[in-house]
């Protein structure tokens, strides 16, 4: 074993001396990648683009929408696409201009004037984690124009932005801080590991990420999304109970159920669950636009796809894949982490020369991550592939698993709840029709606790117990991926 880790050592350490060289015109060919990455994947959005040109819905779909439905649909996601033709092409001028500019270099000499402005250390750590925030900065100068057209134009256009400007402001500045306050200082520890791990960084800073990723899933809705939106206890009543028993059945470990208030910002529907530590308590949450879009029984379908990810462990699966990448890239690392002609290409060297804006006793670390990237970037546009057809087949699965469980019987309350419907304002007497009287139901259903009922919906008829889980889902994936 020992010998194997020798010579795996010293192999890494041959390759990582032939790739550097003055030879390589890194620059040159990061240039080179991100036109080719650049152009694949505008003529794969290209290709999607057309599929917006269809004036007919496919025939799975025309028994759940209707044509002006369809159309308003290819309208959204025709403008859309163009939007997103465009913003990746600013994104990928601003990658260029990056690029032949040196602003990665440029960013560390401005993040070294603030710490020095403030009056704050200057080490690695230090001024790794000012960078980050500068060359965030640098981003959202040209992201937030594209978000402000794509929030007020493109959602308002059709109806779907519920966002005032004072609630963007609001949101933005909170993005701000937040990712002051909790990514500085992880960039700051990231980088310690990495130096205090030495050679064996890449097993200790993947055990670091996995760290902060379990406790992130921990923290985020317990001090972040509260920021952001206001969760609420689901009511009693028919949905609750459908929820519970659907949980109860497939032994699902709910602890909590919330409504989440999402028609603050939008009009999209959405539900989910979280919690991926396996063994541990599971939360669900549901859009409030969803209530008001849907029945019980087609929100209940909804949520059996999203169980159905429970029930195959998909957040732990997808987790396990994150790691395995990780674990990949930390390792291909070794081969970077210490390219002084890499570095030397955008500005960064140990000794001043022509071209080089940044002279340090060391090679920054973070800076290296950054130029790795942009050097892997095919390989990583071909990762993502990989996985989106991962959680392609993911999903499918969870639509056969919600399609292949069998109906629930309905709750007491949704049965009271059609009773009242069918027998108020009928006029009839109990022996001209089948349906018991609202007092029969109410002695009948005296021992069971009663559930509040939404007025506004009490005039919604209910789906019969007959009908499948596939066709409930059918009907709500319809009204979440093409009303929408």
């Amino acid at each position: 074993m020992s010998t194997w880790l020798a010579h795996s050592a010293d192999g890494i350490q041959k390759a990582a001396a032939y790739l550097d060289t003055p030879d390589i015109p890194w620059k040159q060919l990061v240039v080179y990648l991100l036109w080719g990455v650049y152009l694949f994947e505008t003529y794969i959005a290209v290709r999607q683009l057309r599929l917006y040109d269809m004036t007919t819905p496919p025939k799975a779909l025309v028994p759940y929408v209707s044509m002006e439905t369809f159309t308003k649909s290819q309208a959204y996601g025709r403008d859309k696409a163009r939007f997103a033709l465009v913003s990746d092409a600013v994104a990928h001028a601003y990658n260029l201009l990056a690029v032949y500019f040196d602003f990665y270099a440029l960013a560390w000499v401005w993040a070294t004037d603030i710490l020095i402005f403030i009056g704050a250390p200057t080490n690695e750590l230090t001024k790794s984690a000012m960078w980050v925030i500068v060359n965030t900065a640098m981003h959202e100068l040209v992201s937030i124009p594209l978000s402000l057209y794509r929030n007020f134009v493109i959602e308002e256009r059709h109806g779907f932005n519920k966002l005032d400007v004072k609630t963007y402001i609001s949101d933005t500045v909170k993005e701000w801080i937040m990712g002051m306050l909790i990514g500085a200082p992880l960039v700051a520890l990231a980088v310690w590991v990495i130096r205090w791990a030495g050679d064996y960084f890449v097993v200790y800073t993947v055990l670091f990420f996995t760290a902060i990723i379990l406790f992130g899933t921990v923290l985020y809705p317990l001090v972040i999304q509260p920021l952001f939106n206001k969760l609420t206890p689901l009511p009693e009543g028919a949905l609750r109970d459908r929820v519970v028993a659907l949980a109860s059945a497939l032994h699902f470990p709910l602890k909590h159920l919330y409504v989440i208030d999402g028609s603050k910002r939008s009009s999209h529907s959405n539900a989910y669950f979280y919690g991926v530590i396996p063994g541990g308590s599971k939360h669900i949450v549901i859009y409030d636009t969803l209530i008001e879009k849907s029945t019980p029984a087609e929100i209940e379908a909804v949520l059996a796809h999203e169980l159905g990810h429970w029930a195959h462990s998909d957040p732990t699966k997808l987790l396990v894949v994150s790691q395995l990448n990780l674990i990949l890239m930390l390792s291909l690392f070794t081969l970077f982490i210490h390219n002084t002609s890499l570095f030397r290409e955008f500005g960064f060297a140990m000794r001043a020369g022509p071209g080089i804006h940044v002279v340090e006793p060391y090679l920054p670390v973070m800076v290296g991550m950054e130029l790795f990237q942009l050097v892997l970037n095919p390989s990583d546009a071909v990762l993502r592939f990989g996985i989106n057809a991962i959680v392609r087949r993911m999903e499918y699965a969870a639509d056969r698993f919600a399609a292949e469980l069998p109906r629930a019987p309905k709750t007491q309350s949704e049965l009271q709840a059609i009773r009242l419907i069918q027998s108020q304002g009928s006029g009839t007497e109990p022996t001209e029709t089948p349906n018991p009287t609202v007092t029969d139901w109410v002695d009948r259903l005296s021992d069971v606790p009663a559930h509040r009922l939404p007025t506004e919906k009490i005039g919604e008829a209910l789906p019969e117990d007959q009908e499948l889980y596939s066709e409930l889902l059918g009907r709500a994936l319809v009204k979440l991926h093409i009303q929408k």
